[in-house]
């Protein structure tokens, strides 16, 4: 069903860059898809990397523990994202598995919600793991800044924009190795990339951060200031306003 979904929205493109003068694509994996798709040429494509307010995220209230009824004392594993097969909550779920066997206090949460919340909650009551699902929520950094370590296991991803909500939000992470996420993550120096599919790797890396804590607040300061450069939404607004003037004279 995604193959052919993948190939109705191909065509779809194709066909409607006949009549644009300009695409933009939201990170370089989304370029360089657009070119091996044969969507448009190199002259009507544009980078504009998506970004964030920080701001919303520097004055959101963080969510008390207590009342969510989750213990002062535990470690909070969590992720923010559509609890569907793209994001691989299952996969979560499998890793939260072998991290509270090395970590005893840790707590998992999903912030979000999708189609495989009740699958989800099952899984995680026969695994025997802490888990809180927040529900669909328009603030999620409310959530997302009582994490101690924050995951994002995508399939595949256009740009990956809860990445950059942990960098913004001073949190350690560990993601996939997958479509732009690479062209985002620095590895090794703003959070730790894994495979795929793959809980054990992404379990041992949430592990490694719990036991360096002298490694994980390197990462949280050396992400914070590249999200700072790089994704910062006044930058992106103006480079939109740039692309617009350009538009606008060529057409004049």
């Amino acid at each position: 069903m995604r193959d052919i979904k993948k190939l109705v929205f191909l065509y779809i493109e194709r066909l409607l860059s006949r009549y644009t003068d300009k695409i933009v694509c939201i990170s370089k994996a989304e370029y360089i898809s657009a070119l091996n798709h044969n969507i448009a040429d190199n002259k009507k494509l544009n980078i504009i990397l998506n970004g964030i307010d920080f701001s919303l995220i520097e004055n959101a209230e963080v969510k008390k523990r207590s009342e969510l009824g989750i213990p002062e004392n535990a470690y909070i594993v969590g992720m923010v994202g559509r609890i569907s097969p793209q994001k691989a909550p299952d996969v979560f779920i499998e890793a939260a598995r072998l991290i509270k066997n090395e970590i005893p206090n840790a707590y998992f949460m999903i912030v979000g919600d999708g189609e495989e919340h009740s699958k989800i909650e099952l899984y995680a009551k026969e695994y025997g793991i802490d888990l809180y699902i927040s529900g669909w929520t328009d603030v999620p950094y409310q959530y997302m800044k009582m994490f101690d370590v924050a995951m994002l296991l995508s399939r595949w991803e256009g740009f990956g924009l809860a990445i950059v909500e942990y960098m913004a939000a001073r949190k350690s992470f560990v993601a996939t190795r997958v479509d732009a996420i690479p062209t985002i993550v620095r590895d090794g120096i703003d959070g730790l990339l894994v495979d795929v599919d793959s809980p054990a790797q992404a379990a041992n890396a949430v592990i490694k951060l719990y036991k360096d804590n002298e490694l994980a607040n390197k990462m949280k300061e050396s992400a914070w200031s590249y999200s700072r450069e790089y994704y910062d939404i006044h930058r992106v607004a103006e480079q939109h306003i740039m692309l617009f003037k350009e538009l606008v004279n060529i057409s004049l």
